[in-house]
């Protein structure tokens, strides 16, 4: 097939699908309504697929605890966060190259076309006002050689999935910087405030419409992630029993404090957690059409590009030679850890396309009351009324919000 008829392909479907619009004598959506596409899997497996989730995302702070030795991590926290985007690629490729291998010709150029024609086709329907609207067209099983996207073609479909990896890394940094104006459980109990900021940007970006029991049901979450943490501050000042675990107090770093900048400061990086997971479901439903494995994909490598450049930074600093050692401190604990966030990303891509940020907030939280019971067997954690509490208060939101 010639470029010049796959151009004439694509223009073709195009005029086609506005004169099925015609026939049916429906207005153009507006570009304001994001259209929900439809489950790739059916109901009952998407449920399953979404308990999973919570234990894969619940996993994390129980592997992190593993890995330390003496109250420390044997390895750059970068290497981590880097390897779990490689990892995150390589996994989003292959399975959108199931399809092209599948094909009469196969092999490694069959999967690079199915590439192009993929982005080719996403730019051309991200000119149309409804492209978010329209059916999806599976991709042939022979693809053809499409003509190559111009630089600025290929960045107007690129560059929106950078903005979720900058936000993110900058959210990165803010938390950190935000240590110094806060203890840690005033940080821990105002962090969960991103549960209403996503909220509300969720209704403002996405127009999506909340009835009044469903923001009853999500004030009944933000409860419960507070109760969660003030949970967690009342473990941490009582003693441990046996004298040969590691006893736990307060230590005078652990003494409630906020200051002004430290307000501000959450009340950022809030915003800009809220913001980042929405701007994410937008940008996928924004562009319904093309395949989850390759919108996934842009977003891991900007996301490798920039954990890269903070892999390279920490390292330079360091000025030890060993440190260029990704793998370095790593034991069997350590990539468990890399493989189960690598799935759980993967699985979060498929969350923000096929539901929304609503449904990840819920995981979340959920996964917050999986973690505590988790490290009741691993780690002998007890447990009192406040976490009772959080149980309860998620578990009431959830039924509330799906009434």
């Amino acid at each position: 097939m010639s470029d010049k008829s796959v151009e004439e392909s694509l223009l073709d479907s195009k005029q086609s699908d506005n004169k099925e619009a015609e026939k049916g004598g429906k207005a153009e959506p507006s570009m304001r309504e994001l259209q929900q596409p439809e489950l790739p899997v059916p109901l009952v497996v998407w449920r399953i697929f979404l308990v999973v989730a919570v234990f894969l995302y619940s996993s994390y702070t129980i592997f992190i605890h593993l890995c330390e030795h003496g109250g420390r991590l044997p390895f750059k926290t970068s290497s981590v966060v880097l390897l779990t985007e490689i990892l995150k690629l390589i996994l989003s490729l292959l399975m959108f190259s199931i399809g092209p291998l599948r094909g009469p010709s196969g092999g490694i150029k069959n999967v690079i076309r199915a590439i192009q024609l993929e982005m080719r086709q996403n730019y051309h329907l991200t000119q149309d006002s409804d492209s978010s609207s329209k059916p999806v067209r599976p991709l042939p099983r022979e693809f053809p050689c499409p003509p190559p996207l111009t630089w600025t073609q290929l960045a107007v479909i690129a560059l929106p999935f950078s903005v979720p990896a900058i936000t993110y890394a900058l959210n990165n940094n803010l938390g950190i910087l935000i240590q110094l104006e806060m203890d840690p459980a005033t940080y821990q109990v105002l962090g969960n405030f991103k549960i209403l900021s996503t909220a509300i940007l969720f209704r403002l970006i996405i127009k999506r419409h909340l009835t009044t029991l469903q923001w009853f049901a999500l004030f009944l979450l933000l409860s419960a992630g507070f109760t969660h943490s003030y949970a967690n501050l009342v473990a941490n000042e009582v003693k441990a029993v046996d004298p040969l675990k590691p006893v736990l107090t307060r230590v005078d770093s652990s003494v409630l404090h906020i200051t002004v900048t430290g307000i501000i400061m959450i009340s950022i990086y809030c915003t800009i957690s809220g913001f980042s997971g929405v701007y994410t479901e937008y940008v996928m439903k924004k562009r319904a059409q093309m395949s989850v494995h390759l919108q996934n994909s842009m977003l891991y490598v900007f996301g490798i590009i920039l954990n890269g450049i903070a892999f390279i930074a920490e390292a330079l600093k360091a000025g030890d030679g060993s440190i260029w050692n990704v793998t370095k401190g790593f034991s069997a604990h350590t990539w468990w850890l890399i493989v189960t966030q690598a799935v759980s990303g993967i699985f979060m891509g498929f969350i923000m396309k096929y539901s929304n940020n609503i449904t990840r907030l819920f995981i979340i939280s959920s996964a917050m009351l999986v973690t505590t019971l988790l490290a009741m067997l691993v780690f002998e954690l007890r447990l009192n009324q406040y976490f009772a509490a959080s149980y309860i208060l998620v578990t009431l939101s959830l039924y509330l919000y799906h009434r």
